[in-house]
């Protein structure tokens, strides 16, 4: 088949999507996959329901809420998400809370490194942030040993350009929505958190997805005709256009070009990333907790972050068969086993009560997503640049999480998507 567009867009993600609905009837979306949503899709183990990690929708973005709710019906209700750290749950985040750790050498610990706390002005990366802005106290007793479990890389790597949006201050402040609408805001424990009224975070795109105009499924791009403005797929289609938006992974996209440019190949490999196990369990009665989300920094745990999927939504809750997911990163720097993964994970659940007994466990599932997050290094933006760069002398525009290789949500996936228009030039 040889179809002709305006605007050939990779990958029906969020990104995707919403450049999709921008753009209306002047492009062709396709995705690789038989469903839309990518790593925002839901899955099903009998009659649990299961994310890839834990998902929940919040947004700055009026245009994308206004979107998003007039698309589906959504839930909404205050978040509830746990550190699990020395024996107890405390709410999340950790540096508002320490104080309710039953250890008071380790109270005491927190509290005077956070009173000879900086505002940390004049840091170099995220580890130093983490000792200057809350003391050596809550840095040794749960913010480094968490990020390190999170971000399996050294978190001196890491630069601090994206903490503001992403990690909360030492003291507890007003809903995450606040009242400024120019930036994303942390979640704290008074956040109001939204997700599907039936079904998993998945429903969202698909919802979003009826609104595209051509969307065409199961198509694998195998190369890209830089000179002609052809794209070939894997199934012995042709995709003429006169310009292109990616959603696939930088690394991915530069590699499918035509001729190749080799003089690109030392960026994409310093270009640094995480991948993660999703450990699925399906339970056989609803969990005995009403929580969402327990963030862990202990060693005891190899998931970073466990998900209480059926405590997003009402409808969830009163599913006989409740999912529960683990979040496990890993990198070349810190490997993970995954023979016996899910088995290790499930003993673990039962060890902190969050299932009953090995006999309720009906199933699970191990999901390895390759691309989990991008990491923040220092020489990112330069590199982002200049791949960046070249691709828009190709007429190639790149958008989405790693489309710009930027630690963002779906929902300022979306937002970007939606904005493609005034990011790049017209067809």
């Amino acid at each position: 088949m040889h179809s002709r567009t305006e605007t050939l867009i990779l990958g029906a993600g969020p990104a995707g999507i919403g450049a999709g609905i921008a753009l209306g009837s002047e492009c062709i979306l396709v995705e690789r996959a038989s469903e839309v949503g990518g790593q925002s899709k839901t899955i099903r183990i009998g009659e649990a329901f299961f994310d890839i990690g834990g998902h929940s929708f919040h947004t700055h973005h009026q245009d994308v809420r206004e979107l998003v709710y007039k698309s589906l019906e959504m839930f909404d209700q205050r978040r509830n998400a746990q550190c699990l750290t020395h024996g107890v749950l405390i709410p999340y985040p950790f540096q508002h809370h320490f104080h309710l750790i039953p250890d008071s050498e380790v109270v005491d610990k927190c509290a005077t490194g956070l009173q000879a706390a900086s505002q940390a002005s004049s840091v170099s990366n995220f580890q130093e942030y983490i000792v200057a802005r809350f003391g050596q106290g809550i840095a040794d007793e749960f913010m480094i040993p968490y990020n390190q479990k999170l971000w399996a890389h050294d978190l001196r790597e890491l630069d601090v350009d994206w903490v503001g949006e992403r990690v909360a201050g030492a003291k507890a402040a007003v809903n995450s929505e606040g009242n400024a609408r120019d930036s994303r805001k942390p979640l704290v424990s008074s956040s109001n958190v939204g997700y599907p009224a039936r079904g998993g975070f998945g429903e969202i795109y698909k919802a979003l997805a009826a609104r595209l105009s051509d969307l065409r499924l199961g198509v694998t791009i195998r190369k890209i005709d830089s000179k002609s403005k052809r794209a070939l797929t894997v199934e012995g289609d042709v995709f003429e256009y006169n310009r292109l938006i990616s959603t696939l992974p930088l690394i991915e996209i530069v590699r499918l070009i035509d001729p190749y440019p080799a003089h690109l190949e030392a960026d994409l490999q310093r270009l640094k990333y995480m991948s993660l196990i999703c450990a699925m369990v399906a339970v056989d009665h609803p969990v005995d907790t009403d929580i969402q989300r327990v963030y862990c920094a202990n060693s005891s745990t190899h998931a970073h972050k466990i998900a209480f999927n059926h405590n997003s939504s009402d409808w969830l809750r009163q599913r006989s068969h409740h999912g529960i997911v683990g979040e496990i990163s890993y990198s070349p720097a810190k490997p993970t086993v995954k023979g016996n993964l899910l088995e290790l994970f499930i003993e673990e659940l039962v060890g902190c009560g969050f299932v009953r007994s090995r006999r309720n466990v009906l199933g699970g599932r191990l999901i390895d997503v390759k691309y989990g997050y991008p990491i923040p290094t220092r020489d990112r933006p330069a590199i982002v640049g200049r791949v960046m760069a070249f691709l828009t002398e190709l007429d190639i525009h790149s958008i989405g999480r790693f489309g710009e290789w930027a630690y963002i949500n779906s929902d300022e996936a979306i937002s970007r998507g939606l904005k493609v228009t005034a990011r790049i030039p017209a067809a």
